[in-house]
């Protein structure tokens, strides 16, 4: 899942995964939640900049996340 990006940035999308999983594990399996964190991820392969790839990544994963589960929170 993390072989992309810097070290600080992979650290980074491990807390988001953490994040997003303490929020939605009532609802979403673990490894769902992983695996749509990657997917949103992937996203921004090609991005040149990536100072706010983990922040967009966050922000993407939530919003599948909230959709699948029904909310918007």
């Amino acid at each position: 899942m993390l072989a992309r990006g810097s070290p600080r940035e992979r650290i980074e999308i491990r807390l988001v995964v953490q994040r997003l999983t303490a929020k939605f594990s009532a609802v979403h399996p673990a490894d769902h939640i992983a695996e749509v964190v990657d997917d949103s991820y992937r996203v921004f392969d090609n991005a040149r900049v990536r100072d706010f790839v983990p922040l967009l990544t966050e922000r993407r994963a939530h919003r599948e996340l909230a959709k699948a589960a029904g909310s918007a929170s």
